[in-house]
């Protein structure tokens, strides 16, 4: 008789992995999958690897941490549909909007039904999808930085 493996969850745990694993550059800034599930992604980092001459985070971190969210939900959404596909930012804007002085905090919202069918229907008729996400990092309460990023994926 056929064992039968437990279902794979593609939550904080498989996100954690892959990012670890994946991205040299996340385990030297200290990114840590807080979330994720349908309803969106959080991932934050410290401040200490990430600061500044100022003492503030490196915008180059706060991109980064940004880039690797929408990244993140897109790659759930991948493999949680089971479609062999890679994903990769295409295209990008972001604003900072007040200096971050502590641990930060990314987060994305599920897009809508209707983007997220667009995406698969294009991923299905032509093996290649394209969605555009937006990601807020926080410190603290504070609004710190605004991205919106077009995020392109290629079945294999």
């Amino acid at each position: 008789m056929a064992q039968m493996l437990p279902p794979v969850n593609f939550g904080r745990e498989y996100l954690q992995n892959r990012i670890a694993t994946e991205f040299s550059l996340a385990r030297h800034i200290g990114i840590v999958v807080d979330s994720a599930d349908e309803t969106g992604v959080v991932l934050r980092a410290p401040l200490a690897p990430n600061s500044n001459d100022k003492g503030t985070a490196f915008g180059g971190s706060l991109f980064a941490l940004a880039v690797l969210t929408g990244w993140a939900w897109v790659a759930r959404y991948l493999a949680a549909h089971e479609l062999a596909a890679d994903a990769v930012i295409q295209e990008s804007t972001i604003r900072y909007l007040v200096p971050v002085k502590g641990e930060f905090r990314a987060s994305l919202a599920a897009p809508s039904c209707a983007q997220i069918e667009k995406f698969r229907k294009m991923l299905q008729r032509a093996g290649r999808g394209r969605i555009r996400l937006r990601v807020d990092i926080h410190c603290g309460h504070a609004l710190a930085t605004h991205f919106e990023g077009v995020f392109a994926a290629a079945i294999r």
